[in-house]
């Protein structure tokens, strides 16, 4: 008993800890279960716009849908998400688990490639996403 007692505390030390420690700690808590994923993916500009692209995963039931959000930054850092939009060829080709996310540059093109696992028949295919524009994509199977 002392000894979850203790264990107690010390979890709510750790929540206390971080929540002075950060200022954005709330918009963590805030943040889906379903969300699996997130990585920051490059940059874009529109004008004088401009800010982050990034990827996001979601998990239910072992299958996982893709979405690019266009986050526009500031001169303080992130200010809101411009643009979020599915990447649904993936989820038009099957049911796919993601098994490895990377960029790739050919050329002076940048493209996120994702390795994808069929959950029914367990084989392999490679998404290549090629960002062209504010909330505009393009994706092909390879």
């Amino acid at each position: 008993m002392r000894l979850f007692l203790f264990l107690l505390c010390l979890y709510f030390i750790n929540i206390v800890h971080a929540e002075k420690g950060s200022s954005t700690v709330a918009d963590v808590y805030k943040l889906s279960p379903a969300i699996y994923d997130v990585k920051g993916m490059g940059h874009w500009q529109k004008g004088s716009r401009g800010g982050q692209i990034r990827l996001v995963i979601t998990r239910m039931e072992k299958q996982d849908e893709v979405f690019l959000q266009w986050v526009q930054w500031n001169e303080k850092g992130p200010e809101m998400v411009k643009s979020t939009i599915a990447v649904k060829e993936i989820k038009e080709q099957g049911r796919f688990k993601v098994d490895f996310i990377r960029r790739e540059t050919v050329g002076h093109t940048r493209k996120i490639v994702l390795g994808l696992e069929n959950l029914y028949d367990k084989t392999s295919t490679r998404a290549v996403i090629q960002v062209e524009d504010l909330g505009v994509y393009r994706c092909e199977f390879e």
